[in-house]
């Protein structure tokens, strides 16, 4: 049970504990005590009291002056003042500042009563602010009742109104007290009797609680009226005074009959729907039809007794619990939202649900339409990886329709054709020709795709601008569910580059005979490198047409895409080498901040660092380190040196660090990569820095690469007049070390 907060000012400590002893017959509560003004203020800001006790006669104040303080801070708790003897007069002015009510000490014994029933006051004016909401302003009548106050409070002395709210005066159509004296209140009630039955268990000592009462208005218009009351007795028994309040619930009484009536309605429309459906409220299910029991594996006798959020998986409990609440709470949170159920035997569905509010057997709920989107939502998300890779594939994709007139492209074929996606949509992929490519190819292309069976080969092509290129096309049918082709899907690769090193490769036959070993290394890593990921895409992608599980298709397309980018990086090391050799390159210096370079670059292996467990972490002597350097050459470097470190690093760490230093009267920013991998024997500290070397060769090498990455590191390295520095240990991890010339003059 949640504790009430009580705040009492008092200063006579044998009343604090009359009123102490009280409280704990009814209440689970906790109780702040003050004895003057001035801490009475702090603790309605500091306490925020749910009710407030005040001895009227508190030293340097009055009752009156600390009712105005409780309307400033918090106007809506309950206000009780405490009196040595029954005082009408003050009681009257007081109540008129605001106060709840007031009990003499004489009468002490009724003061739970008294909290009780302004505790149950509040509880039920919120009860009817909710019900307001959720019959979503139907009756405008009740709905201005509501809004003003639907408690009609009032006080009785000898038969006359001495106090009442306007709720009062509202409900029975009087503009004063005076006019609802003068009419005499016993004139209100359609049964006199009724009158008597409460004045006679009010005498007895009774108090009258939700006493239902046929009543009339001043113009005769029948009420139904629930009394809440009790009566102060005096010496004889006989009634001194009577205190209570009213709720007209005329119209609530006149929807009865129809709520009553629209309930068949309701389940009928339900039970014949599609959708789940559920009507719940903070406590448990109220209601449920049998898609949804269907859905969860529950039975209706079993959901009545869960709470709503005991089929909901644990990832989007607290965000169901907090809608529910705040929606049973009268608010107004988002009504439509995706989220997982769970159902009895622990499978999990994406449903799309629909809330909203209701009154269901006169209580606040919440009622929620429910469609299984399980096989909708898994679909979309397959498609969203797929696409997302397809488009940022490095290989060109084309889908056309079945004239050949192409529907999609991807962003790698529109960079690589030169064309925009306006010029190529709706075109046909002849636009492409060369007029070189042997029409012998293309005869077997259709003949091949006609008969539902996928076709690869080259294409000689150009470009927009003109520019021929070699196009290497993985070609194969898209087959809808009845086996019908419905699309041709191709999967291109420029291999222009690779012809050409080809070709440089065949004219300098000589050279590499010259250097068997390297020969070999060079055969069996480019092989390795070149055909393992080239066989990835072609031999997935075909597999592709012939898949229908969007689970196998994603796995596929996840091979595609990083064995082209396997076979990219591998083409773009072999081009930079190409042209260090040929002296192509020359440094393009700019200013440059290493730390800026060395963070980006940081970032960029973080999460293969973190994939492996390794501890990634970066030192620079300084905030800036700026050197006139070649970005890509420092780039390039470090991304190498990172790259190697994380590959050969199996755990431990991995630390960057920047410093300066000077050797030969020559000033050098330096960048030191350290690991705890596995090392390199001093024999191959050597020999990794010249070209397609590596500790471990051919096909049976633990670690892949093209042994590229160190040998062209070094060789920017030297253009920029700066070198690199090896410092290793097998088992123990190596250390590289890059000096950068502090200030670099580029070659005219």
């Amino acid at each position: 049970m949640e504790k009430v907060k009580f705040l009492l000012i008092e200063k006579d400590t044998d009343k604090v504990a009359l009123i102490d002893q009280q409280l704990s017959k009814r209440f689970a509560y906790s109780l702040v005590s003050v004895v003057d003004e001035k801490t009475y203020v702090e603790q309605l800001k500091e306490y925020v009291p749910d009710f407030i006790l005040a001895n009227h006669y508190t030293p340097k104040t009055d009752g009156k002056r600390l009712v105005r303080w409780r309307n400033q801070i918090v106007p809506n708790v309950p206000f009780i003042l405490l009196t040595e003897v029954v005082e009408d007069d003050l009681a009257l002015e007081v109540i008129k500042e605001g106060a709840s009510e007031y009990i003499a000490y004489e009468h002490i014994v009724r003061l739970a009563f008294k909290v009780q029933k302004l505790l149950e006051q509040r509880k039920l004016l919120r009860e009817r602010d909710l019900a307001e909401d959720r019959l979503k302003k139907s009756y405008k009548r009740f709905q201005e009742f509501v809004e003003h106050d639907i408690s009609g409070d009032y006080m009785e002395v000898d038969d006359k109104i001495v106090y009442c709210n306007k709720t009062v005066l509202d409900i029975f159509g009087f503009n004063s007290i005076e006019e609802l004296n003068n009419f005499n209140q016993v004139n209100l009630y359609d049964d006199p009797e009724q009158r008597e039955e409460v004045n006679s268990l009010l005498r007895s000592g009774k108090k009258v609680v939700n006493k239902e009462l046929k009543m009339r208005t001043r113009t005769g218009k029948p009420l139904v009226i629930i009394e809440n009351a009790y009566a102060e007795l005096d010496a004889n028994g006989e009634i001194k005074r009577i205190q209570g309040y009213l709720l007209d619930i005329t119209e609530l009484k006149n929807t009865e009959a129809s709520l009553k009536e629209s309930e068949s309605l309701f389940r009928t429309l339900v039970e014949s729907s599609n959708a789940g459906v559920v009507i719940y409220d903070q406590k448990s299910f109220l209601f449920s039809n049998s898609v949804f029991r269907k859905m969860v594996g529950y039975s209706e006798e079993e959901l009545l007794k869960m709470h709503y959020w005991d089929v909901v998986h644990p990832e989007f409990v607290e965000l169901t619990k907090r809608r529910g609440a705040e929606r049973m709470a009268g608010g107004n949170p988002e009504s439509h939202y995706q989220f997982k159920i769970v159902g009895k035997q622990g499978e999990s569905r994406w449903i799309d649900f629909t809330a909203g509010s209701i009154t269901f057997h006169g209580k606040s709920a919440a009622i929620g339409t429910i469609f299984d989107i399980t096989k909708l939502k898994e679909a979309q998300e397959e498609l969203n990886k797929f696409s997302i890779i397809v488009e940022q594939s490095p290989l060109s994709v084309m889908i056309t329709d079945m004239d050949a007139n192409i529907e999609y492209v991807n962003q790698a074929f529109i960079e690589n054709s030169g064309y925009t996606i306006e010029e190529l949509i709706g075109s046909n992929p002849r636009m492409l020709a060369s007029g070189e490519t042997p029409k012998e190819i293309y005869t077997e292309l259709w003949k091949n795709l006609t008969t539902g069976i996928p076709w690869k080969g080259e294409f000689l092509n150009k470009k927009k601008s003109g520019k021929k290129y070699i196009d290497f096309a993985n070609i194969f049918p898209v087959f809808d569910e009845n086996g019908k082709i419905i699309h041709y899907t191709s999967i291109r690769r420029d291999i222009t580059k690779e012809k050409e090193t080809e070709l440089q490769l065949s004219v300098e036959r000589i050279k590499v005979e010259e250097a068997n070993r390297l020969k070999t290394a060079i055969l069996t890593n480019m092989s390795h490198e070149l055909r393992t990921p080239l066989n990835g895409i072609l031999g997935f992608s075909t597999l592709i047409s012939e898949l229908e599980d969007l689970n196998e298709i994603r796995e596929m397309v996840g091979y595609i895409n990083e064995s082209g980018q396997r076979l990219l990086r591998t083409l773009n090391l072999i081009i930079d080498v190409s042209r260090l050799e040929a002296g192509n390159f020359n440094p393009k210096i700019e200013q440059l901040d290493l730390v800026v370079i060395t963070e980006l670059i940081i970032n960029k292996f973080k999460e293969s660092a973190q994939q492996k467990g390794l501890v990634l972490s970066f030192d620079p002597f300084e905030k800036k380190c700026i050197v006139e350097s070649d970005l890509k050459f420092v780039t390039d470097t470090l991304e190498n040196l990172l790259d190697n470190s994380i590959k050969y690093t199996n755990e431990g760490y991995i630390r960057i660090s920047i410093n300066h230093a000077e050797r030969a009267g020559k000033k050098y920013k330096i960048i030191s990569v350290k690991d705890t991998g596995i090392g390199i024997s001093k024999e191959n500290q050597k020999l990794i820095f010249e070209d397609f070397q590596q500790e471990s060769v051919g096909y049976g090498r633990i670690y892949e690469g093209t042994g590229l990455g160190l040998s062209i590191a070094r060789k920017y390295m030297d253009l920029l007049g700066g070198f690199i520095e090896l410092n290793s240990e097998v088992g123990k991890g190596s250390e590289f070390t890059i000096y950068i010339p502090e200030e670099t003059k580029s070659e005219k």
